[in-house]
């Protein structure tokens, strides 16, 4: 609350419960990254121009899971090479309602801006859900989806990027009023799922 304000985003994530909203007010963000989000807990910012979050450590900075929003925020620091956004290795649970982001800005060099790989999460979905994230991470990737990861992407604008959607092993999106302009590709495909199913046909039809 405004009367009972903590210093940093992880420092109120960590008191945070299922259905928490934490509102981020103006100004700079030094997280101790990454943060692991709870599940059903929303990181929402006053202004995505007057929210700044800058990474301490090299690697990735929010790990979502079932049910996160994070919107109107800023992501600044040095070149890195983790993800923005991710599935956390070490597990993020059974996703029934993907993790949404909205209305966000990358402008973190060689970062990822949202890392979905399917193999950190378990359940039917595994997915992410983007609205209006600009990407303006230079020699980076837009949005990496691999190993039956899946994601939805409404206007995603990426810029001077090296790859701005990445496909491989299984992984699928769909894409809405978006953009690429610069960098080296647009969209990159490459690879195939594991083996899905098995059976026998005993009756043609």
């Amino acid at each position: 609350s405004i009367d009972n304000a903590k210093l940093t985003i992880a420092g109120a994530v960590s008191i945070a419960q299922s259905g928490t909203t934490i509102k981020v007010l103006s100004g700079t963000y030094i997280e101790n990254n990454p943060i692991i989000l709870p599940e059903q807990v929303s990181v929402v910012g006053d202004s995505l121009r007057e929210v700044t979050i800058t990474p301490q450590n090299s690697g990735d900075i929010f790990y979502v899971t079932n049910g996160n929003y994070v919107s109107n925020v800023s992501f600044v620091g040095a070149a890195n090479t983790g993800a923005v956004i991710a599935f956390n290795p070490s597990g993020s649970g059974n996703i029934t309602q993907s993790p949404y982001i909205q209305n966000c800005t990358d402008f973190i060099p060689n970062s990822v801006g949202v890392r979905v790989n399917g193999a950190h999460a378990s359940g039917d979905t595994k997915s992410i859900v983007v609205d209006s994230y600009t990407q303006y991470n230079q020699c980076g990737i837009g949005v990496s989806i691999t190993n039956n990861g899946y994601a939805q992407l409404v206007s995603l604008f990426t810029i001077c990027n090296d790859i701005a959607i990445y496909c491989g092993s299984g992984g699928a999106c769909d894409l809405t009023n978006s953009n690429s302009s610069f960098g080296n590709y647009g969209l990159v495909a490459d690879g195939v799922s594991n083996e899905q199913y098995v059976g026998v046909i005993t009756t043609p039809a």
